[in-house]
């Protein structure tokens, strides 16, 4: 067995990386697909969500990138069946001052990982927001990338930069960088009035502006279940798998699988 690896990739914060990472990590498990999360974001929400208390860790993803450990003395359970962790801490903000002195700093992450592909089906990278050394370790060792959105008025311009970061790094690495899904999160739908009065509808221009950049486009709508999930320590799968959070990361984790 030969894991697929996937990044979650954007260089703003608040687009639904870590919560997108996580739920789909959870529909994978419950399909029986052996998974790792491995959390390249400093502020650990990955970590926190699989229910792992990021302030009592031993070793952490900063020890693997610095070259202190083996990915695999990182490698955490958690209480979710299937799911396993490479956790982070806030340590890592200084690895990456560390990182800049190193010839291969780009793909430290993608050798890290090698030892362990066999033993998982899933490999799925949290990364944190920034053009930073950790995205371009995120994207560089996946096999594709799944690119979040929020459903603001930025988010095209948003994809335009993140196309443009993309494009250096292929062009300073020689690695293709593959971006095949977008998921616009928190998604609301229109108003019945707005429809009434021929007002735009945000979520849909949007969608329609970033299909062409993407092979699928994906909408998950707002639900207050999705947070409730994480202050629990669980993905949606584990916690209300049916609330229409729930169903839209199913699907998506179907196309994953697919």
């Amino acid at each position: 067995m030969v894991s697929v690896t996937i990044a979650f990739a954007h260089h703003k914060g608040g687009t639904g990386k870590t919560t997108s990472c996580i739920n789909i990590s959870g529909f994978l498990a419950l399909s029986t697909k052996k998974v790792l999360v491995i959390d390249l974001d400093p502020q650990a929400n990955a970590t926190s969500a699989l229910g792992i208390d990021k302030n009592n860790l031993g070793e952490s993803m900063y020890d693997v990138m610095v070259g202190a450990v083996k990915i695999e003395d990182a490698i955490l359970e958690t209480d979710i069946e299937n799911i396993h962790l490479a956790p982070a801490t806030l340590d890592l903000v200084g690895a990456e001052s560390y990182l800049y002195r190193r010839n291969n700093r780009i793909s430290i992450l993608k050798r890290s990982i090698e030892s362990i592909r066999r033993y998982y089906d899933y490999i799925l990278i949290d990364t944190p927001p920034g053009p930073g050394l950790f995205i371009i370790n995120g994207v560089v060792a996946s096999d594709y990338t799944i690119v979040t959105l929020d459903p603001g008025v930025f988010a095209l311009e948003g994809i335009e930069t993140l196309s443009l970061i993309f494009d250096d790094i292929n062009e300073s690495s020689g690695v293709k960088i593959n971006p095949r899904m977008a998921i616009l999160t928190r998604c609301s739908k229109a108003s019945l009035f707005a429809k009434i009065t021929g007002k735009i509808d945000p979520v849909k221009e949007i969608r329609k502006g970033v299909e062409g950049f993407f092979d699928s486009v994906f909408t998950v709508p707002y639900g207050v279940e999705v947070y409730e999930a994480q202050l629990k320590g669980v993905p949606i799968s584990h916690y209300k798998p049916k609330c229409k959070a729930g169903v839209a990361y199913k699907e998506i984790a179907e196309e994953v699988m697919r």
